[in-house]
């Protein structure tokens, strides 16, 4: 039996009982019901039964029965049924007290009604509504196999199950990144918990229970299906239809992978593009093949991203194959039309730019949130992590070839002048490409002439005013993000910021004087690396 005992209330002819007390308890489950006819009922219950009585075994001493109720409570019952006129004609003030007291539902039972008549409606009622239960979950059970045999339903996939189960569902990939959530969960945090255990587990979730069923496809790990029920247990053949749930969930998105991501439609889509981007065959060329292989390259204005790992020599191509695998059907990564193609240095994606609007800061933000998962760990480790190079947009087909080499110079360039960036545009950069083949030795010229007060003998002994201007030109000139970069108060930094102002003879709030410190402490990382370490050079 699995009522609470406010709906077991509901159940004629209890219903004609009245709740004297506990009222704030009618939400215990009632697994099952006993009379209670033995002084030592208390040892021998079990949790989530209620008991009916005549109260037989209390009337003698109230002070007793507190006892009782004390012990009852204990042993998780779900409440007390009392059937007055035989032994009490009232329940006690002190005992309705106690159960107010303890949160215990308190039921005065209808006199003219036997135990047996309202535990036989009780269980008639529980088998009328497993039975409705059953017929329902049997019916999501066939909607669930018509879905899974219609090869017409690759859109809305998660929000087709919502409809089939009739629950709330999130669903959460092999990261712990959220990859989809349906309206009632996205105020939940449904990653609490996060790693989940690798099986089928029920957990308490607010008012109901949470099952976490994994999506596994053969030795394929896709994440976990996460349900939401108001109550506390399903039936079994429930939870078997959730189980059933996440397998055809899993061969969805395991075909939907395969779909875009199978190894023929790769290698062609990367025999083109590289043939493309060599100036051995043309654009036009470039769109009727890749349309001929289903894939739409170009609807309209245009940005290209290029998604690497690095540092390369630690590089794993299992991070760039997922992560072209979630850029091409997690539904949370399509932040515009898009297409992505893996290449030999990286995954090249094409992304539409609605309203012919340069979308880079958008592409920056999307990708460093999409993917911090991924990239937190590999900066506290010092391992590798995904870094994404953002051309500026283009409007022609014909400028695909130039997109392209933007994405690598942006790469080559933040190599080169040590640019720690995650995502970094070529809009960001160009600067730095202009000045790319400026000789090492008029750098050193233009930084020694701008830093002069500051490198002669004695005008920065302890590099500290050198430490300071550099944390601030970093930091786009703000005095708050300087000051938590050094771990100094930010008086002490705008103190500092005032000397070096005078011995530069420079007003660091103008941006001429700005972009000069800019330019000297980007040649002083180029030249600081080249002293090094050599900076393989990625452009080919």
């Amino acid at each position: 039996m699995q009522l609470t005992v406010n709906e077991a209330l509901a159940i004629y002819p209890l219903s004609e009982a009245k709740l004297v007390a506990g009222a704030q308890g009618t939400t215990r489950l009632l697994k099952s019901v006993n009379v209670m006819d033995a002084p030592d009922i208390a040892d021998w219950i079990k949790s989530g039964e209620l008991l009916f009585t005549t109260a037989f075994v209390m009337k003698d001493s109230e002070e007793e029965a507190v006892l009782l109720l004390r012990k009852l409570n204990e042993r998780g019952c779900a409440g007390l049924g009392v059937k007055l006129g035989r032994f009490w004609q009232h329940i006690p003030d002190q005992i309705i007290a106690e159960a107010n007291n303890l949160g215990l539902p308190l039921i005065e039972l209808p006199f003219q009604f036997t135990f047996s008549d309202q535990m036989n409606a009780l269980f008639k009622a529980e088998y009328e509504r497993n039975t409705k239960t059953l017929q329902t979950v049997v019916d999501k059970q066939k909607k669930l196999m018509q879905f899974a045999l219609d090869q017409d339903h690759k859109k809305d996939v998660f929000a087709k199950l919502v409809s089939i189960l009739g629950h709330p569902i999130a669903v959460v990939g092999s990261r712990g990144h959220l990859l989809f959530a349906s309206e009632e969960t996205k105020e939940l945090n449904v990653q609490r918990g996060w790693p989940f255990k690798p099986m089928f587990q029920r957990v308490k979730w607010d008012h109901g229970s949470c099952y976490r069923v994994p999506i596994i496809q053969k030795d394929e790990d896709f994440g976990f299906l996460l349900i939401y029920t108001d109550g506390a247990y399903a039936l079994k053949e429930e939870e078997e239809l959730f189980q059933q749930a996440a397998e055809v969930l899993a061969y969805d998105m395991d075909m939907t992978y395969r779909e875009h991501i199978n190894p023929t439609l790769q290698d062609e889509m990367c025999l083109l593009m590289k043939r493309y981007l060599d100036r051995k065959m043309s654009g036009d060329e470039l769109v009727r093949r890749s349309e001929g292989l289903g894939i739409h390259l170009f609807q309209g204005n245009y940005q290209c991203v290029l998604t690497t790992v690095e540092p390369e020599v630690f590089a794993e191509g299992k991070i760039l194959k997922q992560i072209h695998r979630e850029l091409q059907y997690n539904p949370m990564m399509q932040l515009t039309v898009s297409q992505h193609i893996q290449i030999d240095e990286g995954i090249l994606s094409i992304y539409l730019c609605p309203g012919g609007k340069d979308c880079g800061e958008e592409l920056s933000r999307f990708f460093l949130s999409r993917f911090e998962d991924m990239i937190r760990p590999g900066l506290s480790s010092g391992g590798s992590i995904p870094r994404f190079w953002i051309s500026k947009m283009k409007y022609e087909l014909k400028s695909l070839r130039e997109a392209f080499q933007e994405c690598l110079d942006t790469r080559s360039l933040a190599g080169r002048f040590g640019m720690k960036e995650i995502a970094l545009q070529f809009e960001t950069v160009e600067f730095a490409y202009v000045f790319g083949h400026v000789p090492e030795s008029i750098m050193e010229n233009y930084c020694n002439k701008v830093l002069e007060p500051l490198l002669i003998e004695g005008g920065d002994p302890s590099q500290i005013l050198m430490n300071t201007l550099e944390a601030f030109i970093e930091n786009d000139g703000l005095i708050n993000e300087a000051a938590k970069q050094l771990f100094v108060h930010r008086n002490t930094v705008t103190y500092r910021m005032d000397k070096i102002s005078n011995l530069l003879q420079m007003d660091l709030k103008k941006s001429n004087d700005l972009l000069k410190l800019k330019l000297v402490f980007t040649f002083r990382k180029f030249l600081h690396d080249q002293e090094s370490t050599p900076t393989p050079q990625y452009v080919k």
